[in-house]
């Protein structure tokens, strides 16, 4: 009975290390090489299973001591296994074209990602004048609609403003003759042309010291006043006729002065027109440069997303050409574990000590 706590004979035997044949686990290698798909092998593939069931019969066996057909087969082992080294050498060789090609690509990916930064920074500067103008096109515009209102409106007007010129002259024109004139003359000395010639006079921002002064002297007959009256009474008739003078010459120039309003207002439109057409002008430049400018942003995008792919190919490559040259570096390992395995010879006999055989010879009994 096994003492609990202690590992039978058979647990301990188990736990020994595995004594690992150097000769079968490399004629394994070979054999393993030339079962992988990846190791070309001409003709069928029955010939790659002929020769990987007669590697184990061949390769360990001693090169002097093989076979004719066991040496037909190393060969043909060997020519397979340096073809596969040449297969992987090639593969290294295409993997380092790889890598410049997509080195190449992703430079000129950047350098087009790069330009098309700078188109998008000049544009936008494009767009910033574009508004620029824009605004002061919409400014400008608003200023010239302005300007024609207030002509159109200023021609609009005039004939009503005419008019009340008109009537302002034949009012202020029946008082002076109505009145004034008669209350100067002696010929009428009714107090209600006093009532009208007054409130006229205030109107005409008469100074109040002649308004103080007018109605007494009117009031007089002409031979009854005295200097200050006739001053009183000149100046009145001074201010009407200045008044009714100036009111005459705007009548007058009335058809001259409707022509400048109207010319003026004609000048206005026009010069509204064009700021009308500058701005639609400057607002289709400023939506072309708009629309353009998102295109580049567009396009922006998509060249980033090409150099990040071309980026991420490179560095791809890079570790494909380290998986290649692995590959490599196995493969030619793998033929000189063959060559070692076809250059191998049976290990020499020891040779018999002399002393030690003449000794038995001698004393045979022992």
């Amino acid at each position: 009975m096994v003492k609990r706590g202690r590992p039978s004979k058979e647990a301990a035997s188990a736990k020994k290390a595995k004594v690992v044949d150097p000769l079968a686990e490399k004629v394994d290698l070979v054999s393993e090489t030339i079962s992988d798909p990846l190791c070309q092998v001409p003709g069928p593939e029955l010939h790659r299973e002929m020769l990987v069931n007669s590697i184990p019969y061949t390769l360990t066996v001693a090169s002097e001591e093989r076979h004719e057909w066991q040496t037909a087969v190393a060969k043909m082992v060997g020519e397979v296994l340096s073809g596969y080294v040449v297969d992987w050498e090639k593969q290294v060789s295409d993997s380092l074209a790889e890598i410049g090609a997509t080195e190449l690509q992703a430079k000129q990916s950047m350098d087009l990602v790069e330009e098309s930064v700078q188109k998008i920074h000049a544009h936008e500067e494009v767009v910033a004048k574009s508004q620029e103008l824009k605004d002061e096109a919409v400014a400008a515009a608003k200023f010239t609609g302005d300007n024609l209102k207030s002509a159109a409106t200023e021609v609009a007007e005039f004939d009503g403003q005419l008019q009340m010129v008109i009537d302002q002259k034949d009012h202020c024109g029946s008082i002076y003759n109505d009145c004034f004139i008669p209350m100067k003359s002696g010929t009428s000395q009714a107090a209600s042309h006093i009532k009208k010639i007054e409130p006229m006079l205030k109107k005409l921002s008469t100074e109040s010291s002649l308004l103080s002064a007018i109605a007494p002297a009117l009031k007089k007959l002409p031979d009854e006043r005295g200097a200050f009256d006739i001053m009183a009474v000149e100046g009145t008739e001074a201010i009407f006729t200045k008044h009714l003078g100036a009111l005459q010459d705007q009548i007058d120039t009335a058809d001259g002065a409707k022509a400048e309003k109207v010319s003026v207002e004609a000048a206005a439109q026009q010069a509204r027109n064009a700021a009308v057409e500058r701005r639609t002008e400057c607002e289709a430049v400023l939506t072309t440069a708009e629309s353009d400018l998102k295109t580049l942003e567009k396009d922006h995008k998509k060249l980033l997303k090409a150099a990040n792919t071309t980026s991420l190919n490179s560095h791809d490559s890079l570790a494909t050409q380290v998986t290649k040259e692995e590959g490599l570096a196995e493969a030619k390992r793998i033929l000189s574990v063959f060559k070692e395995l076809l250059e191998r010879t049976a290990p020499q006999e020891p040779a018999a000590d002399i002393s030690m055989v003449e000794e038995e010879q001698a004393n045979p009994a022992a």
